[in-house]
């Protein structure tokens, strides 16, 4: 209610200054994100390929699978704990299968509006297996010509987008789900995409299906009650945790020798959790005090302690920075999509700490410039960050970065009626509004 008092009475005060100076406000000042299939991080970007030498039962297994005459088995799920390394084999077979197959692929993440419902999947999917075959295209935008399609059900899409296009083909074809447990089900999406699939799919001979995704309770039920189903995890495939002690004693075979006997005891506090390893790997690589980090490591090996001390080794002590790197993620993450270290620094009110925050969390947060929009390492950053419980000092609250993000754009719009004017008579003292939105 706060916030909505802020916005409400802040764009009353702007709409008559706009009024009083006789301004309407410039055309690029209006500039929005519009949601298009396009814009969408659907491909999961920010995930990396395997490790080499890890996985390779796993990747094999797959490759068999996915090659199999036996249309018996059109699905495969991985389904595992969080941070187990799913996505990175998706990525990794992904790129394997558009060498051979026709692929599609979306990638489901809390990240986004767009990307953790199903309103794009069946655009984003279809649009994939156009781009590869023209047969498949023309049949498509055959369907796109009726003038109702966007407004018909989830189902009709489905078939009208993806399942008739393909059917049409004789060509095998890989569809690859990622991070399924990411959908969200509040509202019933991911019921509905997994019956669509089993009502629609077996149908296409020639498709095989590829999940990954958390064993949420649901999904487990889904996959073990629908035909054609095969479903696994890593120790399943793998027999062992093997893969990940492999990883770190190659990422950390730099220290002295006199190190490597606690690259020991990170191998086994990682307790064969991927994204445990490349973050504590991370931290070792970059601190200036590597003794201090193996330390704070054989504390505790949950992955929640394990972002709290990547936060603490990061950030300076003192409060000025604490508060800077605390701004930064709230906005980040009650933003409707990623943005770019750029096109925040445009809105924000110091463009320049946005930039030194986002360097000071290179472990946690992935961008490759400027340009690139920052993204979490990991879902499960979102869920300690948001959890009063898990965080501690590094509590994220979503209510003062829908204010910062709300009263930076205001200004931004306010300072587009009249060069030179003070933001001071459009908006209001930000510690005031600060107070009234928690009120």
């Amino acid at each position: 209610r706060g916030l909505h008092r802020f916005v409400a009475s802040t764009v009353d005060q702007l709409r008559k200054n706009l009024l009083q100076v006789g301004h309407a406000v410039p055309q690029k000042a209006l500039t929005t994100y519009s949601s298009r299939p396009e814009d969408i991080n659907a491909y999961g970007a920010q995930h990396s390929q395997c490790h080499p030498g890890t996985r390779i039962k796993t990747l094999d297994t797959i490759r068999k699978w996915a090659n199999s005459d036996d249309s018996t088995k059109w699905m495969f799920c991985l389904l595992d704990f969080a941070g187990s390394g799913k996505s990175t084999i998706s990525k990794h077979m992904d790129k394997e299968f558009k060498e051979l197959k026709l692929t599609g692929r979306f990638f489901f993440s809390r990240d986004t509006a767009e990307t953790m419902s199903i309103k794009w999947f069946c655009s984003i999917v279809a649009n994939a297996f156009a781009s590869r075959d023209e047969t498949f295209k023309t049949i498509m935008n055959v369907f796109k010509k009726r003038q109702d399609y966007e407004l018909l059900s989830f189902e009709e899409q489905f078939e009208g987008l993806i399942v008739d296009p393909l059917k049409a083909l004789s060509r095998p074809a890989i569809l690859i789900i990622d991070a399924l447990d990411e959908c969200d089900n509040e509202h019933g999406h991911r019921s509905k995409l997994l019956n669509t699939i089993a009502n629609q799919l077996p149908s296409v001979s020639h498709l095989r299906v590829f999940v990954t995704g958390r064993p949420e309770r649901d999904i487990k039920e889904w996959a073990t009650t629908t035909n054609g189903v095969f479903r696994a995890n890593f120790l399943k495939l793998e027999g062992n945790q093997d893969d990940v002690g492999r990883y770190i004693r190659q990422r950390l075979s730099h220290l002295p020798p006199n190190l490597q006997a606690q690259v020991s005891q990170v191998v086994e506090n990682a307790e064969g959790v991927f994204i445990w390893a490349r973050i504590a790997c991370d931290l070792l690589c970059k601190t200036v005090n590597v003794q201090d980090v193996l330390k704070s490591l054989e504390t505790d090996v949950t992955l929640e302690y394990l972002y709290t001390v990547a936060l603490e080794q990061s950030v300076p002590k003192e409060s000025h920075s604490r508060r800077a790197v605390l701004m930064v993620l709230e906005v980040i993450l009650a933003l409707q999509s990623p943005r770019s270290i750029a096109e925040l620094s445009r809105v924000l009110p110091n463009p320049d700490v946005v930039e030194a925050v986002a360097s000071t969390l290179g472990s946690i947060l992935l961008y490759k410039d400027r340009n690139d929009p920052i993204r979490l390492i990991h879902a499960t950053l979102r869920e300690f960050l948001t959890s009063a419980t898990k965080a501690g000092p590094w509590l994220v609250r979503l209510g003062l970065g829908h204010h910062i993000l709300a009263s930076s754009c205001i200004n931004l719009l306010a300072h587009a009626t009249e060069e030179g004017r003070s933001s001071s008579s459009y908006i209001r003292d930000d510690a005031v509004c600060r107070k009234e939105l928690f009120e």
